[in-house]
């Protein structure tokens, strides 16, 4: 989703008030490596600058691209998900910590997407997959963290995805 954002959206509000869509992109590519780096012992940004939304300047595409790499090749070190890893709420299994980086990559997604007025619905056939996601993180435990924001109300009409956004704290807009 941040590889599609246009620079003339970048000052706008986005749906996580009071940061800018930009802020919103930085956050959530941070976050990305924030949970990557907990498995693997590396940080490469500060949990501090990720949670306050510092925004990374310049396009973001590229750094998008670079941020799924590296992302990616962390979580794919040997043992990583196999290994017990200390995390906010204990020791946990990287097969469990990886969840948190999908759920965050998911509602990010899909909060860049409603800021912009392009919201994105996930395919029907990977629901079930994320659904569990968001039921093994979406928790009275996360949420007690600051991790993840209580769920909101639902419009009657709302399609699946909104239902899953709004378990995971986010207010569905019309």
């Amino acid at each position: 989703m941040v590889a599609t954002l246009d620079d003339t959206e970048m000052d706008a509000s986005s749906n996580c008030e009071p940061w800018t869509v930009r802020q919103l992109a930085s956050h959530a590519m941070n976050n990305q490596l924030v949970w990557a780096g907990l498995v693997t012992g590396q940080q490469i940004v500060s949990f501090e600058d990720t949670m306050s939304g510092v925004p990374i300047e310049g396009a973001l595409a590229p750094v998008a691209d670079d941020v799924a790499a590296r992302a990616m090749a962390m979580w794919k070190t040997d043992g990583v998900l196999d290994s017990i890893h200390i995390t906010p709420f204990g020791e946990l299994p990287g097969s469990a910590v990886v969840y948190f980086a999908i759920i965050d990559a998911a509602a990010h997604a899909w909060d860049l997407s409603a800021s912009v007025g392009r919201p994105i619905e996930f395919d029907s056939e990977a629901m079930p997959s994320i659904s569990a996601v968001a039921d093994a993180t979406c928790t009275d435990g996360a949420r007690e963290h600051g991790l993840i924001k209580a769920p909101t109300e639902t419009p009657a009409d709302a399609t699946d995805t909104e239902r899953l956004m709004a378990a995971a704290g986010r207010t569905i807009r019309r």
